[in-house]
């Protein structure tokens, strides 16, 4: 756990009980009976708020409540101002889906390596890769998890005929699982048209769990299929947050930097990082693609990541989108990482052409 005091820890517990129950189902609909750690939660929070002179949620759907009604900054907790944002929700107003910042403080408060805890999954599957040789296979699955974050049943039999994984294919199988009725409108279930990820309604418009689509300005239906269409998706929500969000920044950033001339390769079975970047020098540089709403919980998961390592030698690239809209966003990540190794897109692309001028 990376939580550094009651306060925080009381916030990390909430985040973990509302990711809990958004699992189970539409938040705004649930009835009792609550998980028994649903309830620890409410107890806790209960004790806490009445140790500080504060009124605590009245039930679990009061706690619901003040997920999307109250920002962190009027909690009854003491919180360290520069990593958690006052203004910040851990419940969407309107979806009523728990917030990326939500279950980033979650993840933090569950354990103590977050990178290592949410790669599990990839890095056994890159190990079978390895053993049997099977790098090109294990690439073409990892792009067939940044491209389809949604498939039907009969669009998953095309990608796993068609991709050729051969002993990856349980890994195939494994990641899609039928997607939750809370995402059907009208009988239909819609793709949002900026990342292909699952809309959830919202009033009179749409939800992405994708904050780039959100900032974009790109929240719109694009692919929709009918009920009967046996729709899957890719993972739980922390699998499409931590791993095929940045997966598809990765695609996308290895692409530009290999049309640049730069020698680059996916998702290597071997060793740390999307990406495996040979420089003119003939030095090896392994860069991860990360994406957090907080700068400062990202930091401290790559403090937790390094130290775990007991190396820093991985450049951590921040999602383009995310260091557009924060410019102080790679100074604060820094600050909390307590290394200087974390780098904007356009930063890391200018370390590789400044080596290339040197080595010219």
């Amino acid at each position: 756990m990376t939580t550094e005091n009651e306060d925080e820890q009381v916030l990390g517990a909430v985040s973990t009980a509302l990711v809990a129950l958004d699992e189970l189902g539409d938040l705004a609909t649930f009835r009792m009976p609550y998980p028994p750690a649903v309830q620890r939660t409410m107890d806790r929070l209960t004790l806490h708020c009445l140790r500080r002179d504060a009124r605590p949620p009245s039930s679990v759907p009061g706690l619901i409540r003040w997920g999307y009604d109250r920002p962190l900054g009027l909690w009854p907790l003491v919180l360290p101002p520069d990593v958690y944002p006052e203004h910040g929700l851990l419940l969407d107003e309107l979806s009523g889906a728990p917030t990326a910042l939500c279950h980033e403080i979650a993840l933090q408060a569950e354990t103590a390596n977050p990178f290592l805890e949410v790669s599990r999954q990839v890095k056994a599957m890159a190990a079978l890769a390895d053993e049997h040789d099977r790098a090109p296979e294990y690439r073409t699955l990892r792009e067939v998890l940044a491209d389809h974050l949604v498939l039907t049943n009969d669009g998953f039999n095309d990608v796993r005929f068609f991709a050729s994984i051969r002993v990856l294919d349980d890994h195939l199988t494994a990641w899609y699982v039928p997607i939750g009725p809370g995402y059907e409108v009208d009988g239909e279930i819609h793709a949002c048209a900026g990342c292909g990820g699952p809309l959830l309604p919202a009033g009179e418009d749409w939800w992405c769990e994708r904050e780039e689509c959100a900032i974009d300005g790109i929240v719109t239906p694009g692919a929709r299929w009918d009920r009967d269409a046996q729709v899957l998706v890719q993972g739980d929500r922390r699998h499409r947050q931590f791993v095929a969000g940045p997966g598809r920044a990765a695609q996308r950033f290895g692409a530009e930097l290999a049309a640049s001339g730069v020698e680059v390769e996916h998702w290597p079975v071997s060793g740390p990082g999307d990406l495996r970047v040979t420089t003119p020098a003939g030095r090896i540089r392994s860069a991860q693609l990360v994406d957090w709403h907080s700068p400062a919980l990202l930091g401290r998961a790559i403090a937790a990541s390094v130290a775990g390592h007991s190396a820093d030698s991985m450049h951590w690239v921040v999602a383009r989108y995310r260091t557009d809209a924060d410019p102080a966003y790679l100074r604060i990540a820094r600050e909390h990482a307590t290394t200087a190794m974390i780098f904007s897109e356009a930063g890391f692309t200018d370390l590789l052409h400044d080596e290339a001028g040197a080595h010219a």
